[in-house]
């Protein structure tokens, strides 16, 4: 009798995976990685985050990530960003445990022209690839309640390889700059498809005091760093990120030829995690007694955390 393969297991290695592929493609995540060796700390993933235009691949990636023991929890809005978002977390006290971010595009606050060129690009994504074989693995695993261990090498390559992509043809550059002059948050999400767009360390575990530390050490070090810090010292949560690099992203031109477009896409970000407080800002304890450490995230902080990457319309 075959035995099934843990959750975290299987978290381990998709989070493993993962960050190595946004390693291979941003410079930023390697160099700091190696600050934080030198600085003899370890690098703790506290969460990935990924942005998708369409609905049903959104789906099928929570559907996917239920296997991996991450469930849906809180939702949160931004509407100047014109993106929807809600995480999957770990249910339970440890805020320790990888999360995943996941925000969409909020179709229906884009011009209907507009919304009709995101829809097209998805469905192009979409007709690049057979799901078959992966829902029929999912449907098994969900039946037996977990993966076989035959199963986790075609489970991970299509979770990360295939849904985590764009498979699909390159896009439009009438979509990127229709989508950028509206959104530019939104530009990058389809620019990037749903792999990390960025991922975060854990500024304790880093081995520093606090993520002012870090991030002076950050700047000293040459990194370009969003503007201020979201969160006040001393609240249960802290954040701040590098801003993406500019990079070659291959378009349609409007004869049919392949182009380059410059769109901003993966950045890494640092947090720091405080204990959580109810309304009347008393601590909130454990089972066993201990502070309880916030394990979600705040609309407010993750607003000007997307400003790390948003495309805006360039011409040719």
């Amino acid at each position: 009798m075959n035995t099934l393969i843990r959750p975290e297991l299987l978290r381990q290695q998709f989070v493993e995976r993962a960050t190595t592929r946004f390693a291979d493609n941003v410079p930023d995540f390697r160099r700091l990685r190696q600050l934080v060796a030198d600085n003899g700390g370890v690098f703790l993933n506290d969460h990935g985050a990924i942005r998708t235009a369409d609905p049903a691949l959104c789906q099928l990636i929570v559907r996917a990530c239920a296997l991996l023991g991450l469930q849906r929890e809180l939702d949160y809005s931004f509407p100047a960003k014109k993106l929807r978002s809600f995480d999957l977390q770990v249910i339970g006290e440890d805020a320790h445990q990888f999360k995943l971010f996941v925000s969409e595009v909020d179709l229906a606050a884009f011009p209907p022209e507009v919304t009709a060129l995101i829809a097209a690009d998805c469905a192009e994504q979409a007709a690049s690839c057979d799901h078959a074989d992966f829902l029929e693995l999912l449907s098994g695993a969900e039946q037996r309640g977990g993966l076989l261990p035959a199963d986790v090498e075609p489970y991970l390559q299509h979770l990360i390889g295939v849904l985590m992509n764009r498979p699909g043809p390159a896009m439009r550059r009438s979509t990127l700059n229709a989508v950028a002059a509206v959104s530019g948050e939104a530009a990058s999400a389809l620019a990037l498809g749903p792999d990390f767009n960025h991922v975060t360390i854990d500024v304790r575990a880093a081995g520093f005091d606090g993520i002012e530390a870090m991030t002076q050490r950050m700047q000293a070090e040459g990194f370009r760093m969003l503007p201020a810090i979201q969160g006040a010292p001393g609240t249960k949560l802290r954040q701040t990120a590098t801003m993406a690099a500019t990079s070659d992203t291959p378009v349609r031109e409007a004869d049919g030829s392949i182009g380059v477009a410059q769109t901003e896409r993966q950045f890494v970000e640092i947090i720091e995690r405080g204990p959580y407080a109810d309304q009347s800002g008393q601590t909130v304890l454990g089972a066993v007694g201990q502070p309880l450490i916030f394990r979600n995230f705040l609309a407010a902080n993750a607003e000007k955390i997307f400003d790390a990457a948003s495309t805006r319309a360039r011409p040719a």
